[in-house]
């Protein structure tokens, strides 16, 4: 990517903001009604702005691990670790179509379960950027059923929990130095 490309953009650019909100949310899905007990990041700067980010989110009762750069193809796998077992979002974890479920049944002993989730039909008038980018109708279709409700806020992503994941990327931003 050029150097003025958006992603470059001091003010609204970088890894953090572009990839990490996702993952980041994902956190306030997996741990829902729990209290986010610490955020530990670290990472490289490129033109000013977070652009390899390995952060760890530490909830009551487990962690959410991402990696997320501009250098590298990265396989877009996330594990959400907690004391029972642990869940894998299959690559693309932004629009994952593979979810697995790993319950612990011993030490090294593991009863998995697989989710698939099919996307819808790409659609020819459209030109998307990343592979499974389709997936995102589905938060289309959330924000514009709110909008035609006159609501304020998704019931599926609410204020609060907006507010929760901003502040997780200004931590996250705020630990790499961006």
């Amino acid at each position: 990517l050029g150097n003025s490309h958006r992603i470059w953009n001091a003010q609204s650019g970088g890894m953090t903001l572009d990839i990490a909100m996702y993952m980041a949310h994902l956190g306030s899905i997996a741990y829902s009604n729990q209290k986010l007990l610490s955020v530990s990041a670290m990472g490289t700067l490129q033109h000013g702005v977070d652009h390899t980010v390995l952060a760890n989110l530490r909830y009551e009762t487990g962690f959410l691990q991402f990696y997320i750069t501009g250098t590298a193809n990265t396989e877009e796998r996330v594990a959400i670790q907690g004391s029972n077992g642990r869940i894998v979002l299959d690559p693309p974890a932004h629009t994952p179509e593979r979810v697995r479920l790993f319950r612990d049944r011993g030490r090294g002993k593991f009863e998995e379960t697989v989710f698939d989730f099919s996307l819808p039909q790409e659609d020819s008038k459209y030109q998307w950027n990343y592979p499974g980018s389709i997936g995102f109708v589905y938060e289309i279709d959330a924000v514009s059923k709110a909008l035609s409700e006159n609501r304020l806020e998704c019931p599926d992503f609410t204020h609060d929990e907006s507010l929760q994941v901003a502040m997780i990327l200004d931590e996250i931003r705020r630990q790499v130095g961006a």
